[in-house]
């Protein structure tokens, strides 16, 4: 049963992972079914996909069901087969690539007497060098947004591949401060960081093929490339049997390359080492407790699989981890405390945080709102903030789907692409019927419906309110997106991001409005209204409750992950079972907007029974 690369990685991680991933030692020196490395890589490939499909939105990912995740692994094969077809521009030589690890190359090593075994996504040999090309369904934004506010760390070579200023002999003084440059290079070793990631990923698997290679006494010159999707790419809406055709525009190519030939170079002895580590875990099986860390991933779609068992330790409620940036840690003085120290020292829950280590005044709220078991409440802040609303008002949230691959014209990969609207239209304060009120349009299949989706919006919301949302920055990107891709509703469109409020600047705070209105930078950037039942979230659906027995608990289609898996398989769906997932999409939206009139009304309520 070889160790793979994805188990190297995962291994890696602490003693307690390899010993409760029941490893069978005599099993350690063969090889591993072709079928099971599939199965693990799939798994691997779609958790990073979420991942970069949800980083951004705030959608919870955690226990999303294995069937649902599967609806994303044709569109990351599609990648991959893109990657190696273009790869014959910037590459000579013969080429070895398939969707099926079946014909992929494969290489595999004995160190330790632990077998370990790798497929290559791209394999690509010439009479003088080898290139190890690893296709990834992430972006070059990661990697290009690394460096100074006008530079990059990586820049373009003349065959077009990216590389690290150095590697192409620049003078790295001319774009960026020596000091920036290391800052950011740094961040490409950091095996836990977004880009960084990758790169360990890579370099697990060069060091799998170097010890290959030396086995064979194969001397060619072996260099490393990330293949990745290019964020500067736009769709310019060529179809060919109704699928999109991924050409050059304006000279760019839906995948870049980049050359991490140098950077893997320098990470091989913490390879070994690692391999080292792996090696011992192994030796001495224990699933005893390990002290916590940023090494388990909590909370992002990379975490450990044994997280859950490893973090029993935190109560159910007011874990420490409630805490509002909590991620900074804590303060006595002048010595600071890191959340996860904490944790393994015992103090799991908020209350096992004495008072002179809170020096977030919020966090001294939260801890007293946990006490009495009552809400904190700012009224006058509230007040002020209920009083820039306009009737009517507009309940706007989207639906859209972050496709890797651009599907309609004018988008970009991972473009946050809307298919569903819901709208409740409230005409005066505390007067909306749920149905009656509702409007909003859901996409029926998977060809271009945008323009019908703006239309019918338009048509709704006039220029008379407010357009309320959940959230400000996610609907007013969609709709300046929408608006530079439809230049006929352009104005309408950019009228209507003009006129949006964010309901959660009253729930919440928003420093930059109250600042206007008057109140200090401390009281601006202070919440307005805290409850202990939100344990540091300020998300609809934790605010909910609060106002309301509206729930979304036993909906069907409960969360913004459903909703989106839901709207993939459309096309997969037999009639009733379609009409049915159709209609409790719609259900779902629905609730979006109407718990903002809810929460609203809430809000009303909470005014309405103190004197000013």
């Amino acid at each position: 049963m070889a160790i793979t690369k994805t188990k190297f990685i995962n291994y890696s991680r602490c003693p307690r992972y390899v010993a409760l991933d029941d490893l069978k030692k005599e099993k350690l020196n063969s090889m591993v079914s072709i079928e099971d490395y599939k199965k693990e890589e799939e798994l691997e490939h779609i958790t990073e996909l979420l991942g970069n499909m949800f980083d951004e939105s705030g959608n919870d990912l955690i226990d999303i069901k294995n069937e649902h995740l599967e609806t994303m692994l044709p569109y990351y094969n599609k990648v991959e087969i893109l990657a190696g077809e273009l790869a014959s521009n910037y590459f000579k030589g013969n080429f070895k690539f398939s969707k099926s690890t079946y014909n992929q190359e494969s290489f595999d090593a004995v160190i330790d007497n632990i077998r370990y075994l790798c497929y290559v996504d791209i394999y690509n040999e010439s009479d003088k060098e080898i290139n190890i090309i690893e296709v990834k369904a992430t972006t070059t934004k990661k990697y290009l947004n690394l460096g100074s506010k006008e530079h990059s760390i990586f820049q373009k070579g003349e065959n077009g591949i990216y590389y690290l200023l150095e590697d192409l002999n620049l003078n790295i003084e001319d774009y960026m401060p020596l000091k920036v440059y290391e800052k950011n290079k740094n961040k490409l070793f950091d095996r836990y960081t977004s880009c960084g990631h990758y790169i360990y990923d890579i370099a697990v698997q060069r060091f799998i093929i170097e010890n290959d290679l030396k086995k064979h006494g194969e001397n060619k010159q072996t260099r490393y490339y990330l293949a990745v999707l290019n964020s500067n790419y736009v769709f310019d809406g060529k179809y060919k049997d109704g699928e999109p055709i991924y050409d050059s525009v304006d000279g760019e190519d839906i995948i870049s390359f980049i050359d991490v030939t140098s950077i893997t170079s320098n990470l091989m002895d913490k390879i070994y080492l690692d391999s080292k580590k792996i090696k011992c875990y192994i030796d001495n099986l224990d699933a005893s407790r390990v002290p916590l860390g940023e090494f388990c991933e909590y909370k992002k779609t990379v975490k450990c699989k044994y997280s859950n068992i490893c973090f029993n330790v935190l109560p159910k409620k007011h874990s420490i981890l409630c805490y509002m940036n909590n991620n900074f840690g804590f303060k006595d003085g002048n010595t600071k405390y890191d959340t996860f120290d904490l944790i393994n020292q015992g103090k799991v829950g908020m209350l096992d945080i004495p008072d002179k280590m809170l020096n977030r005044r919020k966090n001294k709220i939260q801890k007293d709102c946990v006490i009495s078991g009552k809400p904190y409440i700012d009224f006058k802040k509230i007040k002020d903030g209920i009083k820039q609303i306009k009737y009517p008002l507009y309940h706007l949230d989207f639906e859209t789907f972050p496709c890797p691959l651009p599907r309609y014209k004018g988008e970009r990969p991972y473009t946050q692409s809307v298919f569903q609207f819901s709208l409740h239209i409230e005409r005066k304060p505390g007067v909306c019927d749920k149905e009656n009120d509702h409007y909003g349009y859901l996409a029926p299949d998977h060809l271009d419906h945008r323009l019908d989706l703006i239309k019918e919006m338009c048509s709704l919301i006039k220029d008379d309110g407010i357009v309320l949302v959940y959230n400000e920055s996610f609907e007013k990107t969609r709709l300046k997106e929408l608006a530079y891709i439809f230049p006929e509703y352009r104005e309408k469109l950019l009228k209507i991001r003009d006129n949006v409020f964010d309901l959660m600047n009253i729930v919440k705070t928003k420093s930059s409005l109250y600042e206007k209105l008057g109140y200090s930078n401390e009281e601006s950037k202070m919440f307005n209204y805290y409850h202990p039942d939100m344990d540091g979230s300020f998300s609809i659906k934790k605010v909910l409750p609060l106002f309301s027995d509206l729930t979304y608990k036993g909906m069907e289609i409960g969360n913004g992950v459903e909703a989106m898996v839901t709207y993939a398989i459309f096309p997969k769906l037999l009639s009733l079972d379609y009409k049915h997932k159709y209609q409790k999409l719609v259900e779902y939206c629905q609730q979006d907007t109407y718990a903002m009139f809810v929460v609203l009304k809430g809000l009303y309520k909470l005014l309405n029974n103190v004197k000013f």
